[in-house]
C-alpha cells in the first residue's frame, strides 16, 4: 500500500527568483505555500486535482532570512528551505523533506493506522474524543500496521492525530453503532 512521492523541483533562475515544479501530486488539490520562520505564509496557491504545477516566484519583496517553500496533497508533504540575501535565492535542496501521509482504514469498528512509506521509521499516534480528551497515544513503526479496537468507544466523531518528522496530521473518523 506504499504511495509514490511526488515529484517537486525547486531552483535558483535568478537574483532572489525561484522556480517551483511539482508533478505526481494525487488525485486532491494540493497547497503550496511559503512561510516565515514564524510559520507565517507569504505566498500561498492552491492545485487543482491532476494538475501540474510550474511557476516561477519573484521574492525581491521579500526581507532576507530563512523560509519554507511548502507542497502539501492529500498524500505527502514536502518542504524545502529557501534562503534569502540581498542579492540571491539559495534553495537548500539537499535539505528537502517528503513525508508520505499515514493512512486510516476503518474495518468495522477497528481503526488501523498504515504507514505508506518505507522510509518513515516511526509515527506517534493520538486518539481524540470530541472534548479533546486524549483516549490513545502510542508510538508506531514502519515494520508495522497498528490497528485501534475501537468497540468500547460510543458512537461518534473522534480525531486522529498522527506526528511524524515533526509534521502533524489531523483527521477524523465516525463510530456508527
Amino acid at each position: 500500500m506504499a504511495n509514490d512521492k511526488p515529484k517537486v523541483k525547486v531552483e535558483n533562475v535568478g537574483a532572489k527568483t525561484v522556480a517551483v515544479v511539482a508533478f505526481g501530486l494525487g488525485n486532491a488539490n494540493t497547497g503550496i505555500q511559503l512561510r516565515n520562520e514564524q510559520g507565517k505564509a507569504l505566498y500561498k496557491e492552491s492545485v487543482k486535482s491532476g494538475e501540474h504545477f510550474a511557476k516561477r516566484l519573484e521574492l525581491a519583496a521579500i526581507a532576507n532570512g530563512e523560509y519554507i517553500l511548502e507542497i502539501e496533497s492529500a498524500d505527502s508533504f514536502t518542504a524545502i528551505p529557501v534562503v534569502l540575501t540581498s542579492d540571491s535565492a539559495l534553495v537548500k535542496t539537499a535539505d528537502q523533506v517528503t513525508i508520505v501521509k499515514p493512512k486510516l482504514a476503518m474495518n468495522g469498528d477497528k481503526l488501523d493506522v498504515i504507514i505508506a512509506d518505507e522510509f518513515t521509521d516511526e509515527i506517534w499516534v493520538s486518539i481524540f474524543d470530541v472534548d479533546s480528551n486524549r483516549l490513545a497515544f502510542e508510538r508506531i513503526s514502519s515494520e508495522n500496521l497498528k490497528r485501534f479496537d475501537l468497540s468500547r468507544l460510543k458512537k461518534g466523531s473522534y480525531t486522529i492525530q498522527m506526528t511524524t518528522r515533526g509534521k502533524r496530521f489531523i483527521q477524523s473518523v465516525s463510530l456508527d453503532k
